[in-house]
């Protein structure tokens, strides 16, 4: 059983998700709203999919529930094919946990189940779960050589008593969000672009094991993981990091491959923790890939390796300071904007930059909400998710800008974090309207500044160049 907090109808009140293994275990008192896959990674698109079915099940007072298998699918029909986890089922189960789900049925995957007709798998979900609407992809299909597509899910959902509702494909500055994907930027050691699609740092989890001796650089005492190996690791070489033992985090700097300079020929994950000595031998500790520094490189003369340490160290304190500067733990991708006060004769109005259109979109909302009070020492206590829809992207714009002002009027709170599930441009092929989906945390707070009316059309016009995006924004106060 795990703790999780729910807000519901302006209130907060503590739930457990039950988590399990048999769906004849489940014994429910509510219908549920529910949605089944891998789910490997939890990434952003993931994330989206699970925060519209929360959002479902509590408009219809209902739980929200989610299937997930282990092993991955892959593992019993293609062994061959099978993926490197992003995440083991224990993470899974946290990150779900974040996300508010009330249910997680956790099946083991094997020939039995491989083999099962799609109807009689729906039948045993649909009566033990009490399924009345099933959330998936268009892609998606289960059972039997997967038979069991969107198609004859609502062939079936008309006889057992469950309606099917089609979750569009999340794009990301404009690329699918995929597990594959992100596989392949971790294997190619692009950091940041799989930090982007996640929506936090890439990580591994392992217990602290003794090392080689002669692996260690002499004053620099270094953190062995065992790691599975099944599990996705990014690209050999040095990383600026995380290092999480319990509840404490601390800056360190690793290096993932087979120490060519001790030649010892296994491949292994070595960690240094900076300003730390202490034996944590035996313990889990956690390593999130912040930044990549340089490949692996064989040094002959122990003493440059040293040297070289020493400027890797210093690099990693460096990128690692500024993350902290941000908001601890927050993915880089959410702090790619800049804003600042334009001149106006009689409203106010702001300059907004952004790497991308959601990061356009984060900068112009942190921006107004700092027209309107004092957001540096706030915490987030209220979260509220917002779906929008607009015909191009200025109207989308002032219609997000404008529901935080009525949030922010009816709540009394200043929203201070801004985590863009899923931004479409109706430019992009296959988009035909702009859309949103956005989790919204806030602080109970007064306006202490101005008091703003509305964003405005006035003058407004997104604009796209090599840098990013960019818009003057006015608002009337």
């Amino acid at each position: 059983m795990v703790a999780t907090r729910i807000l519901q109808s302006g209130s907060e009140k503590w739930q457990t998700m039950q988590i399990i293994d048999d769906l004849a275990k489940a014994s429910l008192r509510q219908e549920t709203i529910l949605t089944i896959g891998a789910f490997d990674g939890l990434h952003r698109g993931h994330q989206a999919l699970i925060t519209m079915v929360v959002e479902r099940a509590r408009e219809t007072d209902r739980l929200a529930g989610l299937i997930t298998f282990h092993p991955h699918p892959a593992m019993v029909r293609a062994p061959e094919r099978a993926p490197q986890y992003l995440t083991t089922p224990g993470e899974k189960m946290a990150l779900l946990e974040n996300l508010g789900v009330d249910l997680v049925v956790l099946l083991p995957f094997d020939r039995e189940m491989a083999d099962m007709p799609a109807r009689e798998f729906m039948d045993k979900v649909s009566r033990h779960l009490r399924v009345r609407e099933l959330w998936v992809g268009a892609d998606f299909a289960l059972g039997r050589h997967r038979e069991g597509d969107v198609s004859q899910l609502r062939q079936l959902g008309a006889e057992l008593g469950y309606e099917v509702t089609i979750f569009q494909t999340v794009l990301v500055e404009g690329h699918q969000v995929s597990s594959s994907r992100i596989r392949s930027l971790l294997l190619e050691g692009r950091i940041a672009e799989a930090t982007t699609l996640l929506g936090r740092y890439p990580s591994i989890t392992g217990e602290v094991v003794p090392g080689a001796e002669r692996g260690r650089v002499p004053g620099f005492p270094t953190a062995k993981l065992k790691v599975r190996p099944e599990r996705a690791m990014p690209a050999d070489g040095v990383y600026a990091v995380f290092a999480l033992l319990g509840s404490e985090r601390y800056p360190a700097v690793a290096s993932l491959g087979v120490s060519p300079s001790f030649e010892s020929g296994h491949r292994s994950v070595e960690t240094h923790i900076l300003d730390f000595d202490e034996d944590i031998h035996g313990c889990d500790l956690v390593v999130e890939f912040v930044s990549r520094l340089r490949d692996e490189r064989r040094f002959s003369d122990p003493e440059d390796l040293a040297a070289q340490t020493e400027i890797d160290i210093q690099a990693a304190r460096h990128i690692l300071s500024q993350e902290e500067a941000g908001k601890q733990g927050r993915p880089m991708e959410a702090r790619r904007y800049r804003f600042r006060e334009l001149e106006h004769t009689a409203d106010r109005a702001l300059h907004v930059w952004g790497k991308g259109l959601p990061d356009l979109l984060v900068g112009a909302a942190r921006g107004m909400c700092s027209l309107m009070g004092d957001l540096e020492d706030l915490t987030p206590e209220v979260w509220r998710t917002v779906r929008l829809e607009a015909d191009d992207r200025e109207a989308l714009l002032v219609e997000w800008l404008n529901e935080l002002l009525f949030l922010i009027e009816q709540e009394g709170v200043l929203f201070v974090d801004f985590r863009i599930q899923s931004a479409s441009d109706p430019a992009e092929p296959l988009q035909g309207r702009a859309t949103l989906v956005a989790n919204v945390g806030g602080a109970v707070a007064p306006v202490t500044r101005a008091h703003i009316k509305a964003a405005t059309f006035h003058d407004l016009q997104l604009v796209k160049d090599n840098d990013g995006w960019s818009t003057m924004i006015t608002f009337d106060v």
